[in-house]
């Protein structure tokens, strides 16, 4: 997986990490209908396991609860 910046800081995360290396911020979204969750440099606007509608708030609530 290559390299994207954290959603909290900007900072460059190597890719792995489940947490930013600069901040501690979680770097996976999770889907509050359905429990599915992915890497944040992906910014899908729906699910891609249940077609739930991600909106910018509730992506920004839920990457900060996964901590």
């Amino acid at each position: 997986m290559g390299a994207f910046n954290c959603p909290k800081c900007g900072k460059t995360t190597g890719g792995n990490e489940k947490f930013c290396n600069s901040c501690g911020q979680a770097l996976d979204i999770v889907c509050p209908a359905c429990g599915d969750s992915w890497r944040f440099m992906f910014q899908y606007r729906y699910c891609p396991s249940c077609g739930n509608t991600m909106s910018k708030a509730a992506e920004k609530k839920t990457v900060k609860e996964t901590r």
